[in-house]
């Protein structure tokens, strides 16, 4: 079955809780309570996402992680590769093959990976929140 890491998953819930609160730095104490994620691995994600600049980080009081673009622009693509390498069904569509030139599905695997790759490409954190519910007019 297809799926995500625990890096990549706990990695796109800390991102979509940041991008719920857009310009404020939030802490991994904090993270880590509101969403009940182990501390050690989201340390882990959340320094890898700032190597990638995709975080930035500050020390001190107030201090935590902030995303350094507007979620809208964020993709899942990027983030995925970040935390787990290319995206790619097999190891040989992220590398070269030894069994290449006698891979009878190499074509078909293919499109495969770059139809899971658009996707993630097309998508972006600010589409992993959930939706807000439209203010009722007032009558």
């Amino acid at each position: 079955m297809l799926r995500l890491t625990r890096r990549s998953e706990y990695g796109l819930m800390a991102l979509a809780y940041l991008a719920s609160r857009p310009g404020e730095y939030c802490s991994v104490r904090e993270i880590v309570e509101e969403l009940k994620l182990p501390k050690r691995l989201l340390a882990e994600v959340l320094k890898d996402l700032s190597r990638a600049e995709l975080l930035e980080a500050t020390r001190g009081p107030g201090g935590g992680y902030r995303l350094t673009q507007p979620a809208e622009r964020l993709a899942l693509a990027r983030v995925v590769e970040v935390l787990e390498g290319p995206v790619a069904m097999t190891d040989c569509m992220a590398h070269s093959c030894d069994l290449e030139a006698s891979c009878i599905i190499q074509t078909g695997i293919g499109r495969v990976t770059r139809n899971i790759r658009n996707v993630l490409e097309g998508m972006t954190v600010a589409e992993l929140l959930p939706a807000q519910p439209e203010t009722p007019l007032a009558v």
